[in-house]
């Protein structure tokens, strides 16, 4: 089975649960059509019974038609509206569930996906899924799904019709069918090429443009608008050369339908004159026949459609599923072990080695072997490119070691359940991340139920409260994209005002103060104190003033540990470690020279 027949089949596992909606919009989509239906009828009875008439008077029949009148707009005020409302009411209402349910099965899915994935995959692409693609769903449902039964149905009913009146014309009718159906599914595949082409594109537009609008002051302190207007039309070229190439497949399929329609009517006209002619045909046959074939042409022109709307939407959910069906490289065990929030945590590496593509032939960690006690406060230091913030990856597992285990009270940290394991955990990034919304909501992302006090007293802590209330709002003054409005310091302070709230048992500090200046840094560097008093924690430090009190400092080159020790020791020590320290002294010498 080829990918579009599984996505196909894939898609219609979702709708199986809905299929009661999609009989309704069916019957009432059939219904909606058969309505019209009546009116050739009339014009029929008009035409050879009522007008010919010679035993009724004008007034009759001017009375005989207004009745026929008051009935016609009766059957479409009450029946063909409701018709037409409830067809396309349970149809969208299917289409808007399923995309729903796919919508929030990719966003869960892709929370849970690994960091090594997110690296590989840049997050407009990632969003275009959950957006654009995921819409192709409602497309599908809408103009596919159920026109396709509605379609068929009303072909059966318009062949049956006409084949009463005049078999032969029928049979000619119908020769358009086969080879309307041939032509337009050799334009389908390359409709369905483009579209995808056209989608991935999106995707990488929809990439590239989110991070250039984030980074949008080094572009301009770098004089690169151009540039990036440059490379932007060239992706947005790739799209309209794609949605080009689309358009005119789609334009060719539909004209080369119409034409096979125009055709058939052309022929049907010419030859209905030989069956009129020979009295085997009436003008009132005519005009029902020449009516049902101009609805029985209806679904071979909407066919054209559907083609172009098939091919897109398939294209999308293809893509859907694509993500959908790429496996989870962090998995939590059936059985996974809860780790009790009270238990004092003991940590080992076990001879770890780590490299992030399997292809590669150097590892970035090499046999690492340490281990941190209940309370201690250990830092890694080294060399830009050494692997400590791997090293910390692989201990929040954001990613699995190749070799080796990270073990955390005697039990492999893969036993235990990732909630219960963050739930222990607390972290403070180098780039601190703030979400729109209130400073309230960011500091209560770390405990989302706390009390205001709780949140006032975390702030305090975190030495962030003396600027907060001096905002307008206060704990709620509404913070842009990024935390955009607050100073590197303030977004520090309140990224560890939201772990004070969350308490954890593990801190791991990330190059939490390197960025700052140095009135920044004394507030954060004096928070973060306050933060790992009782706590394990794991401190990657650039500035080694910041560690000197360390309980154990390790010391990284090239993804091997090449020194452990406290501060003085590993001084006396005279190795890396002193390397590191006496560059760093000179550079505060010269600063200060």
């Amino acid at each position: 089975m080829n990918i579009k027949k599984k996505s196909i089949v894939r898609l219609l596992l979702y709708i199986k649960p809905l299929w009661y909606l999609i009989l309704i919009s069916t019957i009432f989509g059939v219904l909606k059509l058969i309505l019209p239906l009546i009116l050739p009828q009339v014009l029929k009875y008009f035409t050879d019974t009522l007008l010919v008439s010679e035993t009724l008077t004008s007034a009759e029949k001017i009375s005989e038609i207004l009745k026929w009148l008051i009935i016609l707009l009766m059957i479409y005020s009450f029946l063909y509206i409701p018709s037409a409302f409830l067809r396309q009411v349970c149809s969208l209402e299917a289409a808007n569930k399923i995309t729903h349910t796919m919508r929030c099965q990719l966003y869960s899915h892709l929370q849970k996906m690994s960091a090594l994935f997110h690296h590989k995959n840049k997050s407009g692409n990632l969003v275009t899924r959950i957006s654009s693609d995921v819409e192709a769903v409602t497309g599908f449902i809408w103009n596919v799904a159920t026109n396709v039964w509605i379609d068929f149905i009303m072909f059966l009913i318009y062949i049956t019709l006409m084949l009463s009146i005049n078999i032969p014309l029928t049979l000619i009718c119908s020769t358009a069918v086969p080879l309307s159906i041939i032509i337009t599914k050799k334009i389908r595949m390359r409709i369905y090429n483009a579209s995808k082409k056209v989608q991935n594109n999106i995707s990488e537009i929809s990439g590239y443009t989110q991070e250039r609008m984030a980074g949008f002051a080094t572009v301009k302190l770098f004089n690169m608008e151009n540039y990036e207007i440059d490379k932007f039309n060239k992706y947005s070229e790739k799209i309209y050369r794609f949605t080009r190439k689309t358009n005119r497949y789609s334009s060719l399929g539909e004209a080369v339908t119409g034409s096979l329609s125009e055709i058939t009517v052309s022929i049907v006209v010419c030859l209905s004159a030989i069956y009129i002619a020979k009295d085997t045909m009436t003008i009132g046959d005519l005009i029902i026949f020449y009516s049902y074939l101009g609805y029985f042409i209806t679904p071979l022109r909407r066919f054209a459609e559907l083609n172009l709307t098939y091919s897109k939407s398939i294209a999308g959910i293809e893509r859907v599923f694509e993500i959908l069906d790429t496996p989870l490289d962090i998995k939590e065990k059936s059985n996974a072990i809860t780790l009790d929030y009270n238990t004092p945590i003991n940590l080992n590496f076990n001879h770890v080695y780590f490299r992030y593509n399997s292809e590669d032939k150097d590892y970035t960690l090499y046999d690492i072997n340490f281990s941190i006690k209940q309370g201690e406060n250990i830092a890694l230091v080294g060399s830009s490119g050494c692997g400590k913030t791997t090293l910390v990856n692989l201990l929040t597992r954001f990613y699995d070691p190749n070799e080796g285990s990270v073990i955390i009270n005697g039990i492999d940290i893969k036993n235990y359940s990732l909630k219960s394991l963050y739930e222990k955990m607390g972290m403070v990034f180098q780039d601190t991340l703030l979400f729109s919304g209130t400073i309230k909501e960011n500091i209560l992302y770390g405990k989302p139920d706390a009390t205001d006090k709780e949140v006032e007293e975390a702030a305090k802590a975190a030495n962030a409260y003396d600027f907060i209330i001096k905002t307008p709002q206060k704990f709620d003054t509404i913070l842009g994209e990024r935390g955009i409005g607050l100073s590197g310091g303030q977004k520090q302070r309140i990224a560890i005002a939201r772990v004070f709230l969350r308490n954890p048992k593990l801190l791991i500090l990330d190059e939490a103060t390197s960025a700052l200046d140095s009135e920044s840094e004394e507030l954060v560097q004096d928070a973060l104190e306050n933060l790992m008093k009782g706590r394990t924690s794991v401190v990657i430090a650039h500035r080694l003033s910041t560690i000197v009190n360390a309980d154990k400092i390790i010391v990284m080159e090239r993804g091997k540990i090449v020194e452990t020790g406290n501060h003085t020791t590993l001084l006396e020590k005279g190795g890396r470690y002193s390397e590191l320290y006496n560059m760093q002294f000179k550079d505060i010498i010269k600063d200060y020279s």
